[in-house]
């Protein structure tokens, strides 16, 4: 399969050439089995970012650098510019694991019913040393589309997440450019309205804990923007997302779980045991 991956950058100098390094180590690009594409979209970055993707020297690399107005903005110039198969994408810093791209491959191109798809829920801290990694439970429909995801139950996690790109087209880039905080769940809420999520139970990415992420510089403003795109939650949707907090917290889904993909080590190969 090919990859389309859209990297949005500002001033990220420091950062940026580990997380195309992690692109171009990715396994099954290196014995050919999958090929990608990278977009940064940079936005007129004035430190030294565009000098560390130029020396990579890869024409797989396109950047488009130019003023714009946040990241989501730079990220619909680069979502509009997508081609071949999946798509994702990646802030700065962060890093695809290794096999990343050949379990969503495997499992894509096993189910042709999955259009999306996310992973093991990873936690790094500033030093890039995992601390925390869980299964999440079966995402459901209704939830996301009320913003449960987030706000009540735990949040999917952007860096494990893919789509096939025909998805893309679903979604409304000129209404994506001005979000400052929640765009990937505008995107998430998008996919949501057709589609079901699917969780295999690999470690595809990682999420990166540091100081002065932009998520976390106004206490609850990503919840904040959050409620002005979600639809308003039922009380019974309310009451029901408490009752599935509960009742998972501690506990991990159970192998039959609805749209649950593991990997059955006497076949070999990616199963489903329950299509949900």
């Amino acid at each position: 399969m090919h990859f389309s991956i859209v990297i949005p950058v500002f001033n990220a100098g420091s950062k940026i050439g580990k997380t195309l390094s992690g692109l171009l180590a990715q396994t099954s690009v290196l014995d050919g089995r999958d090929s990608f594409d990278c977009i940064v979209v940079d936005g007129a970055s004035s430190d030294d970012t565009l000098d560390h993707v130029a020396g990579f020297q890869d024409d797989r690399i396109t950047v488009i650098s130019e003023p714009d107005k946040g990241m989501y903005d730079a990220l619909a110039k680069g979502l509009a510019r997508t081609k071949g198969d999946v798509t994702s994408y990646l802030p700065a810093g962060e890093v695809f694991d290794e096999n990343a791209f050949a379990v969503v491959s495997d499992v894509l191109g096993r189910f042709p019913d999955i259009n999306w798809l996310t992973g093991r829920s990873v936690t790094r801290n500033a030093d890039g040393v995992i601390t925390d990694s869980f299964l999440p439970h079966p995402f459901q429909r209704r939830y996301i589309a009320c913003g449960m995801y987030g706000t009540r139950l735990p949040a999917l996690q952007q860096e494990s997440t893919f789509w096939r790109a025909s998805l893309t087209q679903e979604i409304d880039l000129d209404a994506l450019r001005p979000l400052k905080l929640a765009g990937d769940y505008f995107i998430w809420k998008t996919f949501a309205e057709n589609h079901d999520l699917y969780v295999v139970n690999s470690h595809l990415g990682a999420f990166s804990i540091e100081q002065g992420q932009l998520s976390q510089q106004v206490r609850g403003a990503y919840r904040k923007e959050l409620r002005t795109l979600r639809r308003r939650p039922t009380f019974i949707e309310r009451a029901g997302a408490l009752v599935h907090r509960l009742r998972t917290k501690y506990r991990q889904p159970r192998k039959n779980a609805p749209r649950l993909i593991r990997y059955d080590h006497g076949a070999a190969c990616w199963v489903m045991k329950n299509k949900g």
